[in-house]
Formats: structure tokens, sequence, C-alpha cells
């Protein structure tokens, strides 16, 4: 195992101080009996493979170690198939995996297309999970750029322009990263809002702000204070290019990431689970989501003279 998995392992520890850093007076908890689940966590989009956790839930307040994660968290001999609707069926791999916050996951080859459904089937010790998802035609905003509030703000947010389709019923999510000199992104980072249907704004042209405002808590507690500051900014500096996804979900999907804002916003720890959040796993004892991404990615560039070049589309995932 490398140094790079450990270190992000390991972190996993230390994430429940800051759920309570604001906290000022001891209180009372009445916990209710805890029943362990088995949480799959798998999604699948446009022009790239299949990538599922399978994992045990735990208690809130559980201390966690290495040992702990690799023996009792993580479940690894599981067998995970994806079937699509043209057909094509694959078993997929518990194998390294970059685009995994914690380096390893189920993936395959198979890769996402839009207009399809794409069924997911999880065995393991004598149980059967299943689930089904669609991958829904990738949406292109009007525009993208970076915005100041003034000639003095030198600390721009991005801002999107869409033009809703009124036919459709549609949900959407954005999610963001930054390359920069201080600040490199791996993952995507989900934003705020998380994700919004178009409820309030059906067949209409409108203009949104959004904030790279929910990095996990996952990678901060073996950071520097430099390090953290970078990393939880919710603003671009000079000589950063910004990556922004745009994402159409379909309903079970977005029901899912709306109710997650809250876990987001305080960058909770992915393997306990406070709060009840819908559940599109079918099976017993079982909680998670499996779901399909219509994705395309803009470019932003915040280059060193100040200058601020606007979106190109392009199919970087």
């Amino acid at each position: 195992m490398t140094n790079s998995l450990k270190t992000a392992l390991f972190t996993l520890v230390l994430l429940s101080p800051f759920i309570f850093l604001s906290c000022q007076k001891e209180i009372e908890v009445d916990i209710p009996d805890y029943e362990r689940k088995i949480v799959i966590e798998g999604s699948i989009e446009n022009g790239s493979p299949a990538m599922v956790l399978v994992s045990k839930s735990v208690r809130y307040f559980s201390t966690l170690d290495l040992e702990t994660l690799m023996n009792d968290v993580f479940i690894r001999d599981a067998i995970v198939t994806v079937e699509s609707s043209d057909g094509e069926t694959e078993q997929l791999n518990w194998e390294y995996c970059e685009d995994s916050p914690v380096y390893f996951a189920y993936v395959g080859q198979m890769k996402g297309k839009a207009g399809r459904t794409y069924k997911l089937r999880v065995e393991w010790n004598g149980q059967v999970y299943t689930s089904e998802t669609s991958i829904r035609e990738p949406f292109h905003l009007d525009s993208a750029w970076l915005a100041v509030l003034d000639e003095n703000d030198t600390l721009p947010t991005s801002r999107i322009q869409l033009s809703d389709n009124p036919s459709t019923k549609d949900y959407y999510q954005f999610r963001i990263k930054v390359h920069g000199k201080k600040l490199h992104d791996r993952l995507w980072v989900t934003s705020m809002p998380v994700a919004f249907d178009d409820a309030t704004f059906n067949g209409q042209t409108v203009n949104y702000e959004i904030l790279r405002a929910n990095p996990s808590a996952l990678f901060a507690a073996t950071m520097s204070e430099e390090e953290q500051r970078e990393y939880y900014r919710l603003t671009y500096r000079r000589g950063d290019t910004i990556y922004l996804k745009t994402s159409m979900l379909d309903a079970p999907g977005f029901d899912y990431w709306s109710a997650m804002t809250y876990e987001l916003a305080i960058g909770q720890n992915p393997f306990m689970s406070p709060a009840p959040v819908p559940c599109n796993i079918q099976g017993e004892n079982v909680i998670g989501v499996w779901c399909g991404y219509g994705s395309t990615v803009d470019t932003l560039y915040y280059l060193e003279d100040g200058t601020m070049i606007p979106s190109s589309h392009n199919t970087r995932h």
C-alpha cells in the first residue's frame, strides 16, 4: 500500500472533530440502537467507466484506524456487475483508481453512453443488491465565466448562464476542479448549490453563481494551515485553471444529492451516516446510490496578468 493511500485512509480517524467545532457546551444525545448497513456508492458517466465502492457503515461516533478500514469497512470480495441497455455486461474489478476518494474501487472498462440505462448488481455474503440508473443527454451551458464584485476585486468566483428545456424535467449538478500554483484538485469538488432542478425556472434562461464549496475533509487533517486555506477557498487565484463540470441527473440521483447537501457542506465522513438519505439500491439493509451522469466540461482561465478567459467546451473528465 502506498504512503499516499495510508495517509488518505488514516485521516478518516480525525474527521469527526470537524463536525463539532462550533459546540460550546456539553449536551446529551440520545443515540438510537445501531444497525450496521451495507453502503453502495456507484456512478457511471458518458465517456467514463463505472466506479463502485462497497463498504459497511459504522457508528457515527466510531474511531477508525487503518486496520479497521481495510479489514472491516471496505468490502473487497463482492461480485459487482453492470449491464447496459445495449446488452453489454461486465464484471468490475477491485483495483487502484485515481478517481476514487480512497484510491481503490470496483472499476470497469465499458464506457457510459448518453441515452442508455445501466443496471447494477452487487453480490456479497449471500445477499444480492440491485439498482438501475440512466445517463441523460449532456447539457451545454450558454456561457461560463469568472466574475468579480468590482474593479478592485482580484478574487473571482464562477458564474454560469443556462437556458432550460421547457419540454423536460431537468436536474442539474455542478462540480469543480482547480489546477493552480498551490491547489491541484485530484477529485471533482461538489459545488454550492450541490444540485437543483428546474422547478422555479422551467423553460427560462437563468444566471447562477457556482462556488467550489464542499471539498472533503478526508484529506484536510494532514494539511498545513496554509494548505488548508488553499483547499477550502471559495474564490480563484491568478494562475488557476478552473474545470467546471455540468451534469444532468435522473430523479433518484437528484434526490440523493439534494439530501446530501448538509453532509457535504461540513465535509462529512462518507462512512458515517447520522441521518437517513434517499436510496435507490434494492436489497436488505442497504443504503447508497447508483447514479448516472450526462456531463460536459467548461474550462476557465485566470491568467497571471489578471486576464480572465471565459469558457471553452471540452471533454476532459
